[in-house]
């Protein structure tokens, strides 16, 4: 067998094969690549809305950018870290009076009524077991940690996507140049389904973040109304949870019923948790079919199946990138190209 005509044959498998190499070689350094890639989408989106709105040079726009946001951040620094801090450490130590309440509750009001005597024990293992809820708070706690862990690396993302953003049309050029190179094949079988599912990738997280900051804002200003304590620290984890379609409004509930029972029995928590139903029905039925939708055109269902899937082939980052995997493959099985359209219409004339 000769194993050049066997390459030459195979060649589209051994392209993908080395990319995927390629991925996995670096697979440590992915958080990095991915804040990266984001900040430079979310940068390069608003530089050209701005440039056709008031027609000013890209480079004073992105550096403007660029400052304002570094800004931001100095001042979301000297507030808020501490004040999470010290509100997390309020809320471990409430944690378990918080579920007492929630037992006591349901000892008081099921326990008189012969219906549910024998179902009692039951009910309480199944909705709020402590176990559940201290998993679901480690869970949410290992989600601040992996932030921190990931805010070094926020700041180096920060300074290579300014870069990356400022020398933008010059690296465009370079990449097209490898169309003229030995790296053709490669380039010519990679570019459009890297480009397609980058668009894609983009396209949903800069959704879904606009999504999670509506969300946060609304949770911000309830907490206010209801006087539950932890805002920051229930916001911090609302907006963070908001990254993960449908099932992140789920996670960042529990630890709100949970305060707000602390904070006022178990009346203040159905209020809470009313609330949490309210701004999950504005996300479902307006904010999603205006702007998740509009991007993703993905059922709930099929998402939670999707996040589930994802979780357990890739962990957290199933989580936050199954969905956009999961529309690419499908945009990707349902592309046809132009030409090939054409002809089946006019076949069909």
């Amino acid at each position: 067998m000769n194993i050049s005509n066997f390459i030459k044959t195979n060649r589209v498998y051994f392209i993908w094969a080395a990319f995927a190499g390629l991925l996995y070689l670096f697979r440590h350094m992915f958080g990095l690549v991915f804040l990266t890639f984001i900040m430079c989408f979310i940068a390069s989106s608003a530089v050209r809305l701005l440039r056709r709105k008031f027609h000013l040079n890209r480079r004073f726009i992105l550096i403007s950018f660029y400052i304002l946001f570094f800004l931001i951040i100095v001042l979301f620094l000297s507030i808020v870290p501490s004040r999470i801090l010290s509100e997390t450490i309020n809320f471990t130590e409430q944690l378990k009076n918080s579920i007492g309440t929630i037992n006591t509750w349901m000892s008081d009001n099921l326990g008189n009524n012969e219906t549910y005597v024998a179902l009692r024990e039951q009910i309480n293992q199944m909705i709020f077991p402590e176990t559940y809820i201290t998993g679901v708070w480690e869970f949410i706690y290992g989600l601040l940690q992996k932030a921190l862990h990931y805010f070094s690396w926020f700041f180096i993302a920060l300074l290579f996507s300014f870069l990356i953003t400022l020398d933008l049309p010059h690296l465009t050029k370079g990449v097209r140049h490898l169309r003229d190179t030995r790296l053709s094949d490669f380039y010519h079988e990679t570019a459009d389904s890297i480009v397609l599912f980058a668009k894609v990738v983009g396209e949903n997280f800069r959704a879904q973040l606009f999504i999670s900051t509506l969300n946060t804002i609304l949770t911000a200003i309830c907490l206010n109304l209801l006087g539950i304590k932890a805002v920051v620290l229930l916001c911090t984890i609302v907006f963070i949870c908001g990254l993960i379609p449908v099932l992140g409004m789920l996670i960042s509930s529990v630890p709100i019923v949970l305060m707000a029972i602390n904070s006022g029995g178990i009346e203040l928590g159905l209020w809470a948790l009313l609330i949490i139903i309210g701004i999950h029905m504005l996300e479902t039925y307006v904010f999603n079919p205006y702007i998740v939708s509009s991007v993703m055109r993905i059922n709930p269902v099929m998402t939670l199946i999707i996040l589930y899937v994802a979780h357990s082939i890739m962990g957290m980052w199933g989580m936050l990138l199954g969905v956009p995997i999961a529309v690419y493959l499908y945009r990707k099985i349902d592309y046809v190209p132009s030409a090939v359209r054409k002809k089946k219409k006019a076949a069909v004339k």
